[in-house]
């Protein structure tokens, strides 16, 4: 029995020193491929980490594939791509909700013709787009708010920015015209 145990922490030593190996050899890659997508140098570790505990998580399954490091560097840029995606919508929406004129005793308020396209929103989709772009909360968070599922919340925030694009848009074709 002991004879078991023992070949079962060798086994196991001998997976982690695999592991760390990859790790070693690939960590600094993964960042550099994902500061490309991202660029934010913290934001491409933290993703890059999480990218490598979820590797650690399914390591005995995919150690055993061909290329491990391209499973690893696969799931770091498709977070990476979500996090770019994430960032810039709520760039575009900063700049769009970018207050005319500071006045240092009362908060900024966003751009007027935005404020009023928000007010049409339905009182949900509103919430859930202010809650998620103007607070940048989290979606569960959002959710757990709203009452809702995350799933149906993302459904709200897509519905909300298609009809904020339309009715934009048309605010813009209108006054070119």
């Amino acid at each position: 029995m002991n004879d078991v145990v023992l070949m079962h922490r060798s086994s196991e030593d001998t997976s982690d020193d695999e592991f760390r190996a990859l790790f070693d050899a690939s960590y600094a890659r993964v960042v550099r491929t994902v500061y490309f997508v991202v660029h934010d140098l913290s934001v491409a570790e933290e993703i890059t980490q999480d990218a490598f505990t979820e590797l650690f998580r399914y390591w005995t399954r995919v150690r055993s594939y061909d290329r491990p490091e391209s499973w690893v560097r696969r799931v770091a840029i498709r977070k990476a791509q979500r996090e770019a995606t994430r960032s810039g919508r709520r760039t575009r929406l900063e700049r769009v909700a970018a207050p005319r004129e500071i006045v240092h005793d009362e908060p900024s308020v966003p751009d007027p013709e935005l404020m009023a396209a928000i007010r049409t929103l339905p009182p949900r989709q509103r919430a859930v787009l202010v809650l998620y772009y103007l607070e940048d909360r989290p979606m569960s968070e959002v959710a757990d708010l709203v009452g809702c599922s995350p799933s149906t919340g993302f459904v709200q925030l897509h519905q909300a920015r298609k009809r904020l694009a339309a009715l934009l848009e048309e605010e813009v074709d209108g006054d070119v015209r």
